[in-house]
């Protein structure tokens, strides 16, 4: 479903249409799947995730950073850095929009140059705002029909970003929540996510015993960056965990022919052998128990990277 609105209707403030806006927010939380814009293609929760289907701002020169030209990293509901334009707040969470909010923030969910400007991009922001934001935290903003609609938080890897600026180590915390809800095949895997850092934590449960994989980068640098290294239950040469690995992060888009958007950087911890395939490298991430931090990528350099998300799968 994709509903029209003039850029006229857009750019004026006229009292918000409850109809309109009930509409819009049934779509939103109808809908299973970002498909394009980097966006990702469901997420059911912490552990009930489909991941990224699609990734064309990894690919662009400028990634998330900016959108036309524009720098997009200010607060998820600000204009200019502010969270009013006059006696107005940005967020309308618990008001009207035209008549005691604007609902209308200028950078990443700005509805006309940023995500709410499109189905997809709507898509992909609701799932950015839930790995950002706190759970029993929401924003609630207009999108390109006019439409007003709430975006729930979460995971609560960068609250900070709601009103104020992101900086690298939000950037890194997304990014890598992003990342590592990834599935090519938009197929559904059951995952849990932990982390060097307390939205997270760095213990895996039970249920969950078995190490997937570390990503870890930056989706809003001027040249993204994206990599994932194999975990220790799934680096067992000979077996199909690998496999099964490379399938779920990449699968989906080889098909497609875009190729895949992550680089794979080797084995996330020491092995008896550090090749695989002849080619990737062992010990790219530092272990707190079951949880990775402190990975290299490709350059084999320092351990730059600090905030890679550790997944974590009931089965191999």
């Amino acid at each position: 479903m994709q509903l029209g609105a003039c850029a006229a209707d857009l750019d004026s403030d006229l009292p918000e249409d409850p109809e309109l806006s009930t509409l819009r927010q049934e779509y939103v939380d109808s809908t299973n799947g970002l498909r394009s814009v980097n966006g990702l293609r469901s997420v059911n929760g912490l552990r009930s995730v489909n991941g990224l289907r699609s990734v064309n701002g990894l690919s662009t020169t400028n990634g998330l950073r900016t959108s036309n030209g524009l720098t997009t990293m200010n607060g998820l509901v600000t204009k200019a850095g502010s969270k009013a334009v006059g006696s107005l707040s940005v967020d309308c969470t618990g008001k009207t929009a035209g008549t005691t909010c604007t609902g209308k923030p200028d950078g990443l969910l700005s509805n006309t140059t940023g995500m709410m400007s499109t189905d997809d991009g709507i898509n992909t922001a609701k799932y950015l705002v839930r790995c950002a934001l706190p759970v029993k935290t929401s924003i609630r903003v207009m999108d390109y029909t006019g439409g007003v609609v709430t975006l729930n938080g979460e995971l609560g890897l960068a609250p900070e970003w709601k009103e104020g600026s992101c900086s690298q180590a939000c950037e890194e915390k997304v990014s890598a929540c992003l990342m590592a809800l990834t599935n090519g095949e938009a197929q559904h895997v059951n995952l849990e996510l932990s982390g060097p850092f307390d939205a997270l934590g760095t213990d895996s449960s039970k249920g969950y015993p078995y190490q997937e994989a570390a990503f870890f980068g930056n989706l809003f640098s001027a040249n993204p960056q994206a990599y994932y290294c194999i975990g220790a239950d799934y680096a067992v040469v000979g077996k199909k965990s690998i496999e099964h690995l490379a399938v779920r992060a990449c699968k989906g888009y080889s098909d497609k022919g875009t190729g895949c958007p992550y680089t794979q950087v080797g084995l996330c911890n020491p092995t008896v052998s550090s090749t695989y395939e002849g080619v990737h490298m062992d010990n790219m991430c530092l272990d707190t128990g079951d949880t990775l931090r402190k990975c290299r990528d490709t350059d084999g350099g320092d351990r730059k990277w600090l905030y890679p998300i550790t997944t974590h799968r009931n089965v191999l």
